[in-house]
């Protein structure tokens, strides 16, 4: 898979989300540029044995150079890459608690200086109360992913033995 195939940019329905979860949990992101890509690579966190749903990262000096256009003069300052394998089978109310936690990763400081913030504790004391109706969910969602991950894993490898013969 080359990098091409990996990558590519997130729609409008994320876009969407990610503005209406600014807007209502993080006014203070309100002027912050994020682009949104979504990543065709599964991860699994091995040492967990738990899927990997997204990351937030500070873009760097070469990411803020190439974003550069007449809607964002100085750049993007953050990249959010969605595990696009976890996104399709998690449901609406799972998307936003994705794209919630990692908005919680991000911070600006006094100074207007983009950060990145590590959990408080496995998650965020916020998004645990956010989500204390089902808090499970990323769980059940990992369960479901990577073994939908396992079986499409034994099917091609299954397809392969059944073409060599």
């Amino acid at each position: 898979m080359s990098i091409g195939e990996r990558y590519y940019e997130a729609g409008e329905g994320e876009y969407s989300l990610l503005n209406a979860l600014v807007k209502e949990r993080f006014s203070f992101l309100a002027n912050t540029k994020i682009k949104i890509l979504m990543d065709r690579k599964p991860k699994v966190d091995k040492l967990k044995g738990v899927m990997v749903f997204a990351m937030i990262k500070l873009a760097n000096e070469v990411e803020k150079f190439l974003s550069r256009d007449g809607q964002n003069v100085d750049g993007i300052d953050y990249i959010i890459f969605i595990n696009d394998f976890a996104w399709e089978m998690a449901n609406a109310k799972d998307k936003k608690r994705i794209i919630s936690h990692e908005l919680r990763h991000a911070f600006i400081d006094e100074e207007g200086n983009y950060k990145l913030i590590r959990h408080d504790i496995e998650d965020f004391y916020a998004e645990i109360k956010l989500n204390e109706d089902d808090p499970m969910w990323g769980q059940s969602l990992s369960v479901v992913a990577m073994a939908k991950l396992d079986q499409i894993k034994a099917e091609e490898k299954a397809a392969k033995a059944k073409k060599k013969g």
